[in-house]
């Protein structure tokens, strides 16, 4: 299975760089070309499941993804609850992220700074954040395709002859009451066509899932703020091939924070009127 996972695109608040958490802001202007960008990008590539935050500005996204495609959302979308973005404390959203800061202790500080596992009492820690992100990174993955098992065969014995034949001999054959010897080629392996999945969601629900595919979430758990060093930005596309039902399981990530849809993408400008 393929994973294309996607950021939303810029939101109102992003562009005040404002705390959002779970609160609904839409796209922005520019969030709104983003969307349009990626939607294009993604036009001709077919998806078998498609899967988005429940927060608006990533429904917002996924929405222009989909009907690129000429498919309805309403029809077309699954919300998974584990995609949210992150609340680090209800009573902060709206504010400026430069503000937020201000009124924390030093220990909140460096606790926020170093550990994984600190929370507010009205928010959720990183730690809380990465096993809902995970437990619906797997719950997609899980349906990647399976390998296919050899066909059963209605013989009654096999003999195997050579490299490129095999005799199948039917004891009694109605035709000639006699034993009749018949060559078989090889049962050719199926092809499996690998699924594919659009995930649109958040920064750091991107961030933890890129990390968990390079088995790099550790880095987290020693100091919380690694998790920035990855960056992911609005209507950026990282890519991931996964299978977990095969006899490796295995992640490979193909690419991440790939923004080349975006680029000479400029904000609109309001038009006013002459006075």
């Amino acid at each position: 299975m393929y994973l294309f996972l996607v950021r939303h695109g810029q939101s109102l608040w992003n562009a005040e760089e404002r705390h959002q958490g779970w609160n609904n802001v839409p796209l922005s202007p520019l969030g709104e070309l983003q969307a349009g960008r990626i939607g294009q990008r993604l036009k001709d590539q077919p998806f078998d499941y498609c899967f988005t935050s429940p927060i608006y500005r990533c429904y917002q996204t996924a929405s222009a993804i989909v009907r690129a495609q000429g498919h309805e959302p309403e029809t077309t979308l699954r919300v998974l609850e584990g995609l949210k973005e992150a609340r680090i404390s209800a009573r902060m959203e709206g504010m400026l992220s430069r503000d937020m800061v201000k009124g924390w202790t030093k220990e909140e500080k460096e606790r926020f700074r170093d550990d994984y596992t600190f929370k507010f009492e009205d928010g959720e820690s990183v730690q809380e954040v990465m096993v809902r992100t995970l437990a619906a990174f797997t719950e997609i993955a899980m349906l990647s395709e399976e390998w296919p098992q050899p066909p059963a065969e209605d013989i009654d014995e096999v003999e195997e002859v050579g490299a490129g034949s095999r005799d199948v001999v039917r004891a009694n054959s109605p035709e000639t009451d006699t034993q009749v010897q018949t060559q078989v080629a090889p049962t050719e392996k199926p092809k499996i066509v690998p699924k594919t999945a659009l995930v649109v969601s958040h920064k750091i629900n991107v961030q933890l899932m890129v990390l968990h595919a390079l088995n790099a979430t550790d880095a987290i758990v020693k100091r919380q703020t690694n998790i920035d060093r990855l960056e992911i930005g609005n209507c950026a596309l990282s890519v991931i091939e996964v299978n977990l039902k095969g006899k490796e399981p295995f992640f490979r990530l193909l690419s991440t924070n790939d923004a080349n849809h975006l680029a000479g993408l400029k904000a609109p400008t309001e038009n006013k009127e002459n006075k």
